[in-house]
């Protein structure tokens, strides 16, 4: 079985950042944890581009000075990530009516909880869209993630969320053709191409699998 990726190694590909925080506790089909610590949150972010590096420093000041918030803001990430789980599952094997309500309800909250964060400031004489005071807050960690689901959702086609066609990861399909199989072709698709070869090899009769 394949090694589990840290926070720090695992391969950003999905295309999306809602994506990429799902696959932080997938492995192949197994659920794993890579979001060990508030601190990975941050790191996610930071690798994704999602904040500056003023706003990154203040979160990890603020987890600092906050340890006990900030692993609550931790546990309320991994519940997020577990219905955002289910939701993109479901729209993926084209059964997301089935979704509980539960479930659903809790996502919507969280998308809703990130919206409300969000609203126009006065920035150079113009109104700009940016986080409202304190712009700075643990829970901003987990509410990019909610507004990256909820833009995905409402601005691309869901048909092209797809798993990884070997490590059962997630992306968006953003192809041309929209023939994507794998998370990543370096890797994934080149494990799964060479695992078909050497089953189809080990099928051929002993002097067709030596010219092989």
């Amino acid at each position: 079985m394949a090694k589990t990726s840290t926070i720090t190694e695992m391969d950003l590909t999905s295309g999306v950042a809602c994506l990429d925080f799902v696959n932080t506790g997938l492995n192949f089909d197994l659920p794993v944890e890579r979001l060990h610590t508030y601190a990975d949150l941050v790191v996610l972010i930071e690798r994704l581009s999602l904040l500056d590096t003023g706003a990154l420093a203040e979160l990890r000041r603020l987890a600092a000075a906050n340890p006990g918030q900030a692993e609550h803001v931790l546990q309320q990430a991994r519940k997020v990530r577990g219905a955002m789980t289910t939701v993109v599952a479901a729209l993926v094997e084209r059964h997301i009516g089935q979704v509980d309500a539960q479930t659903l309800a809790f996502f919507n909250s969280a998308i809703q909880e990130a919206l409300a964060a969000r609203g126009f400031m006065p920035i150079a004489d113009q109104l700009v869209l940016s986080w409202l005071p304190p712009a700075v807050d643990l829970r901003l960690a987990i509410w990019v993630f909610s507004l990256s689901a909820y833009e995905l959702l409402l601005n691309q086609d869901q048909t092209l969320i797809k798993p990884c066609g070997a490590c059962a990861w997630f992306f968006l399909d953003q192809t041309k053709n929209h023939r994507r199989k794998w998370c990543d072709m370096q890797t994934c698709g080149t494990h799964q191409k060479a695992r078909r070869y050497y089953q189809r090899k080990k099928q051929l009769p002993p002097e067709q699998g030596a010219a092989a």
